[in-house]
């Protein structure tokens, strides 16, 4: 037996299982405005997670793994192996048009995206710079300590600093010779 629920104004009657799936569609529906131009391919790629094809699969399953993808499509970071990796849109869609065309069914998780991916991707570190950019950061660094070194060494006594400026106020008012 569902559950309905009734209007206090015209006695009518809905099942909540209809409304719950109205929502789903919704969030279906807003879920391929993120992906834009390539929400047909990233539909094609979630077939693959069908049993084998032509298969029924719950529009929540489906949701589910858009929901996954959509994460490594806006981010374009994925881990994988104990490892993290980033790449551009055009490399995701790339990936995903070799599942798309391998017409493998019966996926569990986005693993075997991930391992196409792998490839064409850059290793990540934890806070989400590339190799190439931790290099830079770290040039930074060593440029700003260096520069930090430099003003520790023309670092005067105190007592020079002292001398310094009493010369500068005894000056001061007297014409240059």
């Amino acid at each position: 037996m569902t559950d309905k629920i009734t209007c206090p104004f015209c006695d009518h009657s809905i099942d909540v299982d209809l409304v719950d799936m109205a929502g789903m569609w919704r969030q279906r529906e807003t879920l391929a405005a993120r992906f834009g131009s390539a929400w047909n391919l990233a539909n094609e790629y979630v077939d693959a997670f069908r049993v084998k094809p032509g298969a029924r699969m719950a529009l929540k399953k489906r949701l589910r793994h858009l929901e996954e993808l959509v994460k490594l499509w806006d981010t374009g970071i994925f881990e994988y192996d104990g490892r993290r990796y980033r790449l551009g849109k055009d490399a995701i869609k790339a990936g995903m048009q070799k599942v798309c065309d391998a017409e493998k069914y019966g996926f569990k998780d986005h693993n075997y995206l991930k391992v196409v991916l792998r490839d064409a991707a850059e290793r990540v570190s934890a806070e989400g710079l590339t190799a190439r950019e931790e290099a830079a950061r770290e040039a930074g660094f060593r440029k700003a300590a260096q520069h930090v070194e430099t003003l520790e060494e023309e670092r005067v006594s105190k007592e020079e600093h002292v001398r310094r400026i009493r010369e500068i106020k005894g000056s001061i008012g007297r014409p240059n010779a």
